[in-house]
């Protein structure tokens, strides 16, 4: 490992502070929150020209600029952070897809289908996530929480899965058949109309969100913490090229919904208790090449390939830039065969096991679970710029996502950084954090703020330094640390943190030959 630099800073417009601890004299009304996430927005891609209201509000508010998804960098996986706290090694959630036998008996269980995750539960007995989630710790101190999602179906579960449960609400774009409790959702169904037909860009999916939360689940629920997730710019990334022309419309709408929102909450009693924090889940890199047919290839270097992995089966493969390789009952012998063979091929980018034999280590990545796959797999990525001057490309391993579309999943740096912005009395305002921070830390900040305790297997931190009316204390030291593996002949790969006390945050890995 090598230690790089180490420094802690926030930057405010009046002058520079380190701040840590809420002040106790400061009690008012219990703050309620919005948490509005824009699905895979680059921070790159916010500018008073592109998403004025946004920018407007962090710049009035506090940002974190150096916030961090975690990896494998797929919707599903950071939801479950989200909401958990904790990266994939605690919460179990280790891809948008992985094989767990139990949850999909002799098949890759599928995180975005609403179908498949609900069985999935009912067959783990309720433990789909490892640990507590958002609305059960709430729900233990009286607090409420509503969701609404126009992202996957799946996605929408994954945001509030225990609802029916807790009795919370639960609303899906995707399946409103599937959405909770039918008796408020048919209220609001009567109050705003039928969902429109999805289109890309989702644009009056983006309106018909707005609506919900400005007319249905603030005036009658109004729920102490709500999650409203955003399918844009994620849709219009993917099938549309990031910085497209209908990419640029929907991160507009999204922007003009956000100012709606803005708006109603400016009508409103100006000692408010709302906070808004927005956030991203993750970033995107442009498709730069036809798929690699993984799959092929590994049959034609001699393994078999199928579902699941077991008698005549090698492997499963559930990789698009990025993924998992599952091995025949996880043999190390074929897993170090494999992966010697991977790190010879022209498109392969870190590989990551459990062992770490010539290979990074799941651990480095927060992602050691029992459901993680044998063998972890980043395609090689670059930061040249797509046809509309948007910076990062990857290969891929999906006939889905078109050439020229977006995708996301790995360690690419673009991938991991992510926006994140506040506003409201808990916050600073005109201020712009410096220090490392990443989704697994929303959860503890926003339980902090509530006085709710924040459970010990959390593993994000509490955000003290954009808590407003806060005393001067000392933060812990960042540091950056670049773990190494040597491989297959010349393959050498590396990974990036940054550490700041016991907490780490990715930042970016690769292998030393950049795709060509």
């Amino acid at each position: 490992m090598q230690v790089r630099f180490g420094f802690a800073i926030l930057i405010s417009k009046q002058h520079l502070r380190l701040n840590c601890i809420l002040n106790p004299n400061m009690k008012q009304a219990r703050p309620r929150f919005l948490i509005l996430c824009f699905d895979a927005l680059r921070p790159d891609m916010v500018s008073e020209e592109t998403m004025p209201n946004l920018h407007r509000f962090a710049r009035e508010g506090v940002r974190c600029k150096q916030h961090r998804a975690v990896f494998p960098s797929e919707t599903r996986v950071n939801q479950a952070s989200l909401v958990t706290g904790c990266y994939p090694q605690k919460h179990g959630i280790v891809g948008n897809k992985f094989f767990d036998p139990v949850a999909s008996p002799g098949k890759l269980f599928n995180t975005g289908d609403e179908n498949q995750l609900m069985e999935g539960d009912r067959r783990l007995g309720g433990k789909l996530v490892d640990v507590p989630v958002l609305g059960e710790l709430l729900a233990e101190h009286d607090l409420s929480l509503a969701t609404l999602s126009s992202g996957t179906p799946g996605g929408a579960r994954m945001l509030n899965h225990k609802a029916e449960s807790l009795g919370t609400f639960r609303f899906a774009l995707h399946r409103p058949d599937a959405s909770v409790p039918r008796n408020a959702v048919a209220e609001m169904q009567e109050k705003l109309g039928p969902v429109p037909e999805h289109q890309i860009p989702s644009l009056e999916w983006l309106t018909y969100s707005t609506n919900a939360y400005l007319n249905y689940i603030e005036p009658v629920l109004s729920p102490d913490v709500c999650i409203l997730w955003f399918c844009e710019p994620d849709n219009s990334y993917h099938f549309r090229g990031l910085g497209s022309p209908e990419n640029l419309q929907a991160l507009s709408r999204a922007d003009q919904e956000f100012g709606r929102i803005l708006d109603w909450q400016h009508s409103q009693n100006e000692e408010s208790p709302l906070q808004i924090i927005t956030f991203s889940d993750h970033g995107q890199l442009t498709v730069c090449g036809e798929t690699i047919n993984l799959q092929g290839c590994l049959q034609e270097a001699g393994f078999t390939v199928g579902e699941p992995p077991g008698k005549d089966v090698d492997a499963a493969v559930a990789v698009d830039s990025a993924g998992g390789i599952y091995v025949r009952d996880s043999d190390p012998v074929l897993i170090g065969r494999i992966v010697e063979w991977l790190q010879q091929q022209p498109w392969c980018g870190p590989v990551l096991t459990r062992n770490g034999e010539k290979s990074l280590k799941l651990e480095m990545a927060g992602l050691d679970h029992p459901r993680a796959p044998d063998i972890a797999l980043v395609l090689k990525s670059n930061d040249l710029e797509n046809e509309y001057g948007i910076r990062g490309g990857c290969m891929n391993n999906s006939s889905f996502y078109p050439v020229g579309g977006g995708l996301h999943g790995g360690l690419n740096a673009l991938e991991l950084q992510s926006w994140m912005a506040a506003r409201g009395d808990c916050f600073q305002s005109e201020c712009e954090s410096k220090l490392s921070s990443g989704i697994v830390d929303i959860l503890p900040t926003i339980l902090h703020l509530l006085d709710v305790p924040v459970p010990e297997h959390v593993q994000g931190r509490v955000l003290h330094e954009i808590i407003s009316e806060s005393s001067e204390c000392s933060i812990p030291e960042m540091k950056r640390v670049t773990h190494e593996a040597q491989g297959a002949g010349d393959y050498q790969a590396k990974l990036e943190v940054t550490e700041l006390g016991e907490h780490f945050y990715l930042e970016q890995g690769w292998v030393e030959e950049g795709l060509k």
